[in-house]
C-alpha cells in the first residue's frame, strides 16, 4: 500500500446518477425548444418570452432630421422606451438594441459599412437571445406622402411577420386621428430579410409633414403610439403561440 493522504471514493448508487443525467437532458431540451412556439400561459416558473425592441438610428447616425424637430433617433428611443415599459407591464422580457444615443459600426467606419455592421450587430442581438418578436421603431420621412399616419412593414417571405405587422397596424388605427393606413411589405428593408423571428419596422409618423412632426414630439402621442404597438404584439403572439 502506498503511504501518504487517504484518498476516499465517494459510491453513489446507480439510480442517483440515472436520475442527475436524466434532469440534465430533460432541462438542456426544454431550453432548446423553438423561442418562437412558446406559448404565451407557459408555467409559472418557465421564462418569459422575449421581446427585442430596436430603436432605429443612434449614435453617428441621426436618421431624420427636419429644422425644428429632435432628429429620428431621438424620437425613434423615447417611443421604444414607453414601448418597452408598456410591454413589461404585460409580463413578457423586454431587450431594447440601445438605451441611449449609441451606434455599432466600428470605429472610423461611415456610409454603407457603417450601416450594415450596426444592423447585423443588432440582429445579432435578437438572435443570441433568442427573441419571439422584434419590433424597429421609425419616423418615416418620404416627400411623396400626400397623408401622415404610422404605418408596419413586414417581409413575406418571413414566417409571421405580416400577421404580426397585421395586429400592430390594427391597433394603430384606433389612435383619434390616426390615417387608415394597411401594413405594407418591406422586404427591401435589410432588417427584415435577416432575421428569423416575427419582425416588423414601425414607423411612427412622418416627420415632413407638419402635422405629423407635432405629435410625434408630443410624448402623450408617442405613448399613444407605444401603447396600441404593445397591443398589437401581445395579441399577435396570443395567436401565434396556440
Amino acid at each position: 500500500m502506498k503511504k501518504g493522504r487517504l484518498t476516499l471514493a465517494v459510491i453513489r448508487p446507480a439510480w442517483k446518477r440515472w436520475a442527475a443525467a436524466g434532469t440534465l437532458i430533460l432541462l438542456c431540451a426544454l431550453l432548446l425548444l423553438p423561442a418562437g412556439r412558446l406559448h404565451i400561459e407557459a408555467p409559472a416558473w418557465w421564462p418569459t418570452p422575449t421581446i427585442v425592441v430596436d430603436p432605429g438610428h443612434g449614435g453617428y447616425d441621426p436618421g431624420v432630421r427636419v429644422e425644428a424637430a429632435p432628429p429620428e433617433k431621438d424620437i425613434a428611443l423615447q417611443i421604444s422606451r414607453a414601448l418597452a415599459a408598456a410591454l413589461r407591464n404585460r409580463g413578457f422580457t423586454v431587450l431594447l438594441t440601445r438605451t441611449d444615443d449609441r451606434d455599432y459600426a466600428l470605429p472610423g467606419q461611415r456610409g454603407r459599412d457603417a450601416k450594415r455592421t450596426d444592423l447585423d450587430a443588432r440582429i445579432a442581438f435578437a438572435e443570441a437571445h433568442r427573441a419571439v418578436a422584434f419590433v424597429s421603431i421609425h419616423c418615416n420621412s418620404s416627400p411623396e406622402a400626400a397623408r401622415g399616419g404610422a404605418e408596419t412593414f413586414f417581409n413575406p417571405a418571413l414566417p409571421g411577420s405580416k400577421p404580426l405587422a397585421d395586429a400592430i397596424q390594427a391597433e394603430l388605427r384606433t389612435i383619434p386621428g390616426m390615417s387608415p393606413r394597411e401594413a405594407h411589405d418591406g422586404s427591401a428593408y435589410y432588417l427584415l430579410q435577416h432575421l428569423t423571428m416575427p419582425a416588423v419596422i414601425v414607423e411612427a409618423g412622418y416627420l415632413l409633414i407638419p402635422s405629423d412632426r407635432v405629435r410625434l414630439t408630443d410624448p402623450a402621442y408617442q405613448r399613444q403610439i407605444a401603447e396600441a404597438t404593445a397591443r398589437g404584439v401581445t395579441n399577435f403572439l396570443h395567436q401565434w403561440a396556440r
